[in-house]
């Protein structure tokens, strides 16, 4: 649903999108998601136990899928992001838990889990490990030359080994928040180029300082109920119909690793 609006005259139109911005982080988050149930059921094993890694973005969404057939544990170095999973997911510092899991997911990225600690609680008894690779078809050499997913998932003794990959708009990550910023730059820019549009605004903030270093679960969740663009424009236009093109470009797909 487009809200229309008049604009400062007559003349001038305020079309706000019907998609938040909050919409298009669970959109992403669920494309990553089918991508990972669809490995986990692939492979036929009971799942009673999750561990995830990391809790921002990819994490919390995970989180909430698997919890439908499985106990969760969220491990993550930042107490206050427990605010952001439901009441039912354990959540802990404690990385030891990694070793009681059948599945363990490592969504912790760029300077995130460290092989050492892959290598110590990844054990046999460890059946599941997927490691969300951090970098995407637009990622420069020095990003390239952080990422040691391969030395985690060498580490790991799990029998079954996978890593999540997502693209597909060229982003220079593939984080949900990096992603999430390049459909709304990549929106607008296009709404920017139709005829009769006299400017737009893409709800874009600096949602990772929200949560980081104000320590403002609450703050962060309002913020992404704002609108993803809001567009003046002399002619009805649809913010929607720009966002949807670039949503359907996102490909996230798991690349089975087992050694």
């Amino acid at each position: 649903m487009i809200i229309k609006e008049r604009g400062i005259t007559e003349e001038v139109y305020t079309l706000y999108s019907g998609m938040v911005v909050g919409d298009i982080i669970n959109r992403i988050g669920d494309a990553k998601c089918e991508a990972t149930l669809n490995w986990v059921k692939s492979l036929d094993r009971e799942v009673q136990k999750t561990v995830i890694v990391g809790t921002y973005l990819t994490g919390m969404k995970l989180a909430e899928k698997l919890k439908e057939f499985s106990q969760v544990t969220v491990i993550d170095i930042h107490p206050h992001l427990a605010s952001l999973l439901d009441n039912d997911i354990n959540f802990t510092e404690d990385l030891s838990q990694i070793s009681q899991a059948d599945l363990v997911i490592d969504t912790s990225g760029l300077g995130g889990l460290s092989p050492e600690s892959v290598r110590k609680f990844v054990n046999t008894d460890v059946s599941l490990f997927l490691v969300e690779d951090p970098t995407s078809d637009g990622s420069d050499n020095i990003i390239l030359e952080k990422n040691n997913i391969m030395e985690r998932i060498e580490l790991a003794g799990s029998k079954h080994r996978g890593i999540l990959k997502t693209g597909g708009l060229d982003t220079k990550t593939s984080g949900t928040m990096t992603m999430t910023i390049e459909v709304l730059r990549k929106g607008l820019n296009d709404i920017l180029s139709s005829n009769g549009v006299l400017y737009g605004v893409a709800g874009m903030n600096f949602y990772e300082g929200v949560l980081f270093k104000e320590k403002d679960h609450r703050k962060f969740q309002e913020l992404v109920k704002d609108p993803a663009l809001i567009i003046s424009a002399l002619q009805p236009i649809s913010p929607d119909d720009a966002l949807e093109k670039y949503l359907e470009k996102i490909d996230s797909v798991v690349a089975d690793v087992s050694i």
